[in-house]
């Protein structure tokens, strides 16, 4: 058995006219970064294309289960050409320099290359912590049968002696031990998902066969509609180019007959090879969707190289990009709602259903009639029983869109299962408030409601709460939700420095803008500055009161102490003690510290100040305060109690996932939720 250290590349140093070489080892932190240990299906992929890159024209890709009906193992098969013998040693041993950068084709059948940097043997880890590959390839003399071993936390790949064989050429890797989340591979959804990577690829290629657990990815089985726009970008130029081609790039937005798990944009060179995932960052309700990005100009992109984040930044040659292709998407699914609209409205007066006859004869009627065509496709899926049930529905909903405040209460009744007490509720307050006040304060109840599941999934779910990232997921979102933290709060920054939040007080006293230029630092005591998490601004009160309520966030997986309770009052005294904040006795300031436990030290200590439940602090304008998150979403639904129970609405954590998707596209929580 022959022993493979992994050299990156070497470097050269010269001294005394002798040369000497240096090899350098990967470290487990580098392994770890292109591991992606938390994308199992991401690492079936990369397996997949690693068989198309040998010219495979079938690849399989098959789970074996344990007593307990839980993932044991994972194989994928090819049928490519194998990799000789004579290239094993040097195809495992090195980290960069694969053959594939140079190549823009695959060796025999001219097909377009995925892979390009020779980090993908690692993405194994994310399905197991043993991988075995058995490769049968022909050499310039004979076929020869290779086996490479490897094992999470060593630094060697073990290979054994190759020998001769008669089998079919191709490669088998089967994966097995523990990894964190490769149950996910169970969920029906993984088929679809790896439908959508490989459908611009597979429609490219028909001639190749790819399975998941013994069935083909067909993506004729589930595309429901295709369109395909040009992108016209400004600035682009020779800094993502690789070739003197002058194509631009092309969006293809593929509609799915079910839901994928998220929606997502995927970035592709010309021939549908998937290089980079981003979220799809529109809003689109009821669409399912994956959009495609194609350019012959990204053909030597991959995920190890995301160019520092660049497609996520606007005013970047790449970034310009995916925002060129968002706005595109926007206008596309506007243009399809409306089409949709039409396409349901033509349905319903064939059935006999749609409660107009005739075309409308004045400006009123049309009003009416197209406010009437945009609600009724937007509940169109609420609607129950046969052609005449559906038809009476309609008829009441077209009345009640009249506002007559009787009829009202009649499609309430029938879409909420209203009792006679809350049916005379509803009239009450459609005496003083229109139907859409209605609508909008009903859809708005139901968003927080699906909110706090969502949050609390994030934070309590074994697998979320350690992976939930605070800036970018949990403050991004938040910022959107200021209700959570209360009513009165009309505007919030995240990440601001002491120096600004004083400087954004002072504007709402004068009326006025910031005065940036004219800034004088505000410090802590030890002289350091300090960023706050969220800064929350209101007005409030007949005396136009001012409050700013200042939070500081920390991950879940934290338990809150003294320390930190000490950060959170080195940011109150910088603040309160700042002569620019003086004699102000109509601004109150809250400090909120937030985690999911209390150290019980800290829990009796506060405890013991004679204050209200939660302060450890108060001098009757500025006050700190400690909280469990469980605390902050118990009240808020405690608010939310009473609208709940008269909408008769509970979430769920597909609900919570399609309000994610829906609302906070740019903070991507949708893959820490639990399936079920």
């Amino acid at each position: 058995m022959t022993y493979i250290r992994i050299i990156v590349a070497p470097h050269t140093v010269i001294g005394n006219d002798a040369r000497v070489h240096i090899p350098v080892e990967v470290q487990p932190d580098f392994i770890e970064r292109v591991a992606r240990r938390g994308d199992p299906v991401g690492a079936v992929e990369e397996l997949i294309w690693n068989g198309l890159d040998a010219d495979a024209k079938e690849v399989f890709a098959e789970i074996e289960l344990n007593d307990l009906d839980g993932v044991d193992s994972i194989t994928v098969t090819d049928t490519g050409h194998g990799i000789p013998a004579d290239s094993v040693r040097p195809a495992f041993s090195g980290m960069g320099g694969s053959w594939k950068k140079k190549a823009k084709k695959t060796s025999n059948l001219g097909r377009q290359l995925h892979g390009r940097h020779g980090y993908g043997r690692f993405r194994v880890l994310a399905l197991g912590s043993s991988a075995g590959w058995v490769t049968v390839a022909d050499g310039p003399t004979a076929r020869t049968r290779t086996t490479v071993r490897f094992s999470d936390g060593a630094s060697v790949f073990d290979l054994d002696d190759s020998r001769l064989t008669e089998e079919e050429t191709g490669t088998t890797v089967r994966v097995t031990g523990d990894a964190p989340r490769k149950n996910r591979l169970l969920s029906d959804r993984v088929r679809f998902e790896l439908t959508g990577r490989f459908a611009v690829y597979l429609d490219k290629y028909p001639d190749v066969k790819i399975c998941w657990r013994g069935r083909r990815l067909d993506p004729s089985e589930v595309i429901r509609r295709q369109d395909e726009y040009a992108l016209h970008l400004d600035g682009v130029d020779a800094e993502v180019a690789t070739d003197e081609e002058s194509a631009g790039p092309v969006l293809r937005i593929v509609e799915w007959s079910i839901k994928p798990q998220k929606r997502e944009l995927l970035i592709c060179d010309d021939q549908g090879v998937h290089r980079l995932t981003l979220s799809a960052g529109i809003q689109a309700p009821d669409f399912n969707f994956t959009a495609y990005i194609l350019w012959h100009r990204l053909r030597n992109l991959s995920e190890y190289d995301s160019l520092d984040g660049e497609f996520e930044i606007d005013d970047t040659p790449l970034g310009r990009v995916p925002k060129a292709a968002r706005d595109q998407m926007r206008l596309h699914f506007r243009m399809r709602e409306s089409e949709r609209t039409k396409e349901q409205i033509e349905l319903w007066i064939q059935e006999g259903v749609y409660p107009y006859n005739g075309s409308p004869e004045s400006d009123v009627e049309v009003a009416e009639r197209a406010t009437f065509d945009d609600v009724a496709v937007l509940l169109s899926r609420h609607l129950k029983g046969g052609k005449q049930a559906r038809r009476t529905q309609l008829v009441l909903l077209s009345e009640a869109l009249r506002r007559q405040p009787t009829s009202i209460s009649k499609v309430l009744e029938d879409l909420f299962s209203l009792s006679a007490a809350q049916k005379e509720q509803i009239e009450r307050l459609v005496g003083r408030a229109s139907l859409g006040n209605i609508v909008a304060a009903n859809a708005q109840a139901v968003d927080r409601v699906d909110f706090l599941a969502l949050l609390r999934s994030l934070l309590y779910e074994p697998e979320a709460k350690w992976e939930l990232r605070e800036r970018t997921q949990l403050h991004r979102m938040l910022e959107k939700e200021l209700w959570v933290f209360g009513d009165e709060f009309s505007s919030a920054v995240s990440e601001t420095g002491l120096t600004e939040a004083l400087e954004r007080h002072l504007a709402i006293l004068e009326g006025a803008a910031p005065r940036r230029n004219s800034r004088r630092p505000v410090r802590r005591a030890d002289g350091r500055s300090g960023r706050l998490d969220l800064m929350l601004s209101g007005v409030t009160g007949a005396d136009k009161n001012k409050r700013h309520l200042v939070v500081e966030l920390k991950r879940p997986s934290l338990t809150l102490t003294e320390k930190e309770l000490a950060q959170l009052r080195s940011y109150a005294f910088a603040v309160v003690s700042d002569d620019r904040h003086k004699h102000d006795e109509k601004t109150r300031w809250d400090f909120w510290l937030i985690g999911n436990t209390i150290d019980p030290a800290l829990e009796w200590q506060i405890k013991g100040l004679n204050l209200p439940p939660n302060c450890a602090q108060d001098d009757g304008q500025v006050g700190l305060w400690v909280f469990r998150w469980g605390q902050i979403l118990d009240m808020c639904e405690e608010r939310l109690r009473k609208t709940q129970e008269r909408l008769n609405y509970a979430s769920s954590r597909a609900l919570a996932a399609e309000y994610a998707e829906r609302v906070h596209p740019d903070a991507d929580v949708v893959s820490l939720l639990p399936l079920t």
